[in-house]
């Protein structure tokens, strides 16, 4: 994990916007935006369109992919009544799906949730560059799939992509299509003897066939997908926290903290580099950022004075943000730490225009959001020994103030609540497509981050 820090704050150091747009550092208020109305882009309906995006996490909490679906809000209305709404719909979301392939991981999987009116898309088959699962809605379920259908889905298997069906085995719908699927996806949004009855006529017609759970809100449900042959699953569960009273911070972690709260206290850099020079390990790994991410100075740095020169404050303070949160030594940091780091891209992304003094402390509350889960310790403790905005603080501990407002629009968009993130995204007037791009845009620089070759390893 730590690999990514000098990636980060190599590529930070790339992306930082004019001074102009400059946020002050250490700036302690923000200047909420006023709400606005949003105003549409392409179509009304694809302004209200809301992308939401759900990983998917294996037995061991490790990411295996993304569930990405459009959800048209009140266009929904209109995209029933017109093919041209719909295809303009499917248009936007493959069109910001393809904009990830570059750097999409091969490990993973991008599923795409379309219906049956979207399979002749011409792009498609591009899609297979993210290794796509297209999650096949039914128009009818009491009607079996045309011919056209199948020989639609035949073509885009050859091409690459995969076919996932949700499970409903009897109905006429499902058994014309069951025997090409390639994945099954048993919704927990079924009661549990409808969920029983189904995986006992899976396990008896389509035993090899993978299947995948979503909706899944508990830790009872985690455990029952598992026992019912699933694979992976999406849902509330990986969000949901533990009981961690009690539980302490580890030390190493408590000496990064307390270098951060020096920096965002204003200290003065002599007194920052003495500081850094009691911690041999942290002082190396410093050292060696620094180095190798300004691969252009003729001379190597070879003092913790000149590395926090030429890092700069703002650099200083990300670098040890992320290796406080990089000290979490767990099976599924990893995933947690990839979400935290998403968070914090989009809203530093979104708050870019709208309140540029507010980037520095979206960033952080972003970064900072999955903090107690990822130390495995209550929120106010995780965040005791650092220096952090009163906004920000608000944000985490509080779920109040202005930095709260956009981290819902970034956990609402995760938790597949369409709802809860049109009401967010209209609180601060911003359109919740642009909500979507920042999302992808800030999925695609992790992915680009994670590409690249490691140069601070441990």
């Amino acid at each position: 994990m730590l690999s990514w820090i000098a990636r980060l704050l190599g590529n930070a150091r790339r992306t930082t916007p004019p001074a102009d747009t400059e946020a002050p550092k250490n700036a302690h208020a923000i200047a909420k935006p006023h709400p606005v109305a949003a105003t549409p882009e392409a179509d009304p309906a694809a302004a209200e369109g809301a992308l939401l995006q759900q990983v998917l996490l294996d037995r061991q909490r490790r990411s295996t992919g993304y569930l990405f679906s459009l959800q048209e809000g009140h266009g929904a209305q209109i995209a029933a009544q017109s093919t041209r709404v719909r295809a303009l719909l499917d248009d936007i979301l493959i069109a910001r799906l393809l904009a990830l392939a570059e750097h999409w991981p091969g490990q993973r999987r991008a599923w795409l949730a379309i219906d049956e009116g979207a399979l002749l898309h011409g792009s498609l088959p591009r899609l297979a560059s993210l290794h796509a699962v297209l999650r096949l809605h039914a128009c009818d379920a009491e009607q079996a799939a045309a011919p056209d259908t199948i020989s639609r889905l035949r073509a885009l298997q050859r091409a690459g992509l995969q076919i996932a069906l949700d499970a409903s085995p009897g109905s006429p719908w499902f058994e014309s299509l069951a025997w090409l699927a390639d994945r099954f996806v048993l919704d927990f949004a079924n009661p549990p003897e409808t969920l029983q009855r189904w995986h006992a006529q899976l396990s008896s017609q389509y035993p090899l066939v993978p299947r995948t759970a979503i909706a899944v809100d508990t830790l009872d449900a985690l455990d029952a997908a598992w026992k019912l042959g699933c694979s992976e699953a999406s849902g509330a569960f990986s969000q949901l926290r533990g009981d961690w009273q009690g539980n302490r911070l580890a030390p190493g972690l408590l000496h990064a903290a307390a270098l951060l709260a020096r920096v965002g206290a204003d200290t003065e850099n002599s007194e920052i580099a003495a500081a850094l020079k009691q911690d041999m390990a942290l002082s190396y790994r410093l050292l060696r950022y620094v180095n190798t991410a300004s691969g252009g100075l003729q001379h190597s740095i070879g003092s913790i004075e000149q590395a926090l020169l030429l890092l700069g404050r703002e650099q200083l303070y990300r670098w040890l943000a992320l290796l406080v949160c990089a000290s979490a030594k767990r099976p599924d940091g990893d995933a947690m730490m990839e979400t935290a780091l998403v968070r914090a891209r989009m809203l530093e992304q979104l708050g870019d225009k709208i309140a540029p003094a507010a980037r520095d402390d979206l960033f952080v509350t972003g970064l900072f959001s999955q903090l107690d889960m990822l130390l495995q310790v209550p929120m106010r403790t995780a965040l005791e020994p650092l220096a952090l905005t009163p906004a920000v603080r608000e944000a985490l501990l509080e779920r109040s103030g202005p930095c709260a407002d956009w981290l819902a629009v970034a956990e609402a968009g995760e938790a597949g609540d369409p709802v809860a993130l049109l009401v967010a995204c209209r609180k601060l007037g911003i359109p919740a497509m642009r909500a979507a791009g920042a999302r992808l845009a800030a999925l695609a620089w992790v992915h680009a981050l994670s590409a690249e070759p490691a140069v601070a390893e441990t």
